[in-house]
């Protein structure tokens, strides 16, 4: 499950007992495997000044292990050759003059091109500026979040106040300034009450926020008038920038969509699949002659839940959040070292995690 880096069920690398033997896939074991890793590239771009490429951006994942680094090219260029399939990786982008900037990659079954962003130093503090009428907090963190629709359109008509970045304990961040939001050119505006299209995005913007995981929690009525809520992951570093999206297609969060009373043949195996498959991408490490074969989940559901239940720890009915199942494929927030190739779960607001979480709780069945 998790890879890591990349939160997922590709975690379980070092999991389980022996792999089933290649007779007991589903397909027999004839289908040509999946990859296990992909491209990602794209360019090292300036936030707030439009089109303007950086060259000697130092780049670095958090998420996978080992870690990737390379540097920009002359005109922002950037490529990572062999990032896991079925990670989350935070890619951590530093250059003179600028913070270091986190950026949120998702690797599913096919190339990625996304181009990433560094925040100037001189153009974040004009936020603050803006907003508060003085300098930033040294060690607290600046935080831009783009608000999408599960069709990829502006989440617009959110109350500000609907808005708030919540700790661990589910309390609201302390110190946090804002949301304000962010209007034309990427600068923040003062006067609106609530979230607005501005240069085609919903953006909002969180000033001082402590280094640490947190989630961004956003309350909104759907087509139906019916109350949801977002909830996505943030994780910060200590005088840096982050820039996350919430909502939009795969976004994590409200609305009561996993079911009540979850089985592993019909809710938690299908997860386990490869991406192209619409799973969390663990089958393509977790097969046999795979990264993951000690794991493999592509043999039929009842000998891969005989497997994983024979493994001590790995599902721990006791106590449901301490199983391996879960915590493997979990994000693990520096210095700690990631104990799976790839994250899978960026933390436990992931609709996934929730799922497998719920599952173990009503005894795993």
């Amino acid at each position: 499950m998790r890879s890591s880096g990349s939160l997922g069920l590709v975690l379980l690398a070092a999991c389980v007992g022996e792999a089933p033997p290649p007779s007991s896939e589903p397909d027999g074991g004839g289908n040509a495997p999946a990859a296990q890793s992909q491209r990602v590239s794209g360019k090292a771009l300036d936030y707030f000044v439009a089109n303007t490429p950086l060259q000697g951006a130092m780049m670095i994942t958090d998420g996978i292990d080992p870690p990737l680094m390379t540097t920009s090219a002359s005109d922002g260029r950037f490529a990572f050759e062999t990032v896991p399939v079925g990670s989350q990786v935070f890619f951590s982008l530093s250059r003179t003059l600028y913070r270091p900037t986190r950026n949120l990659v998702t690797v599913e079954d096919a190339a990625v091109v996304q181009d990433l962003y560094l925040m100037s130093t001189t153009d974040t503090n004009r936020q603050y500026t803006t907003a508060v009428g003085r300098a930033p907090t040294p060690g607290r963190a600046f935080v831009i979040a783009e608000l999408q629709r599960t069709n990829g359109t502006p989440l617009t008509g959110v109350p500000l106040t609907d808005i708030k970045l919540l700790d661990a304990a589910g309390a609201p961040a302390a110190g946090v300034l804002g949301p304000y939001v962010i209007g034309n050119g990427g600068d923040i505006i003062l006067t609106p009450t609530q979230t607005e299209t501005h240069d085609g995005k919903a953006r909002i913007a969180l000033l001082d926020v402590p280094a640490g995981s947190f989630s961004l929690k956003i309350t909104l009525l759907d087509g139906q008038g019916v109350p949801q809520t977002l909830a996505t992951p943030v994780s910060t570093a200590a005088d840096g920038a982050t820039l996350v999206r919430a909502g939009g297609k795969g976004g994590t969060g409200g609305g009561g969509g996993n079911p009540q009373n979850p089985r592993f043949a019909t809710d938690i195996f299908p997860r386990l699949q490869t991406a192209a498959n619409g799973g969390r991408g663990c089958a393509n490490c977790h097969t046999v002659g795979g990264f993951g074969a000690v794991a493999v989940f592509t043999a039929l559901p009842t000998d891969v839940l005989a497997a994983l239940k024979a493994k001590p720890g790995l599902i721990d009915l006791a106590a449901p959040a301490s199983s391996l199942f879960l915590t493997k494929p979990l994000y693990e927030p520096p210095p700690t070292p990631q104990n799976h190739q790839n994250a899978t779960f960026v933390d436990a607001t992931d609709a996934d995690y929730k799922l497998i979480l719920l599952w173990i709780q009503q005894g795993a069945l």
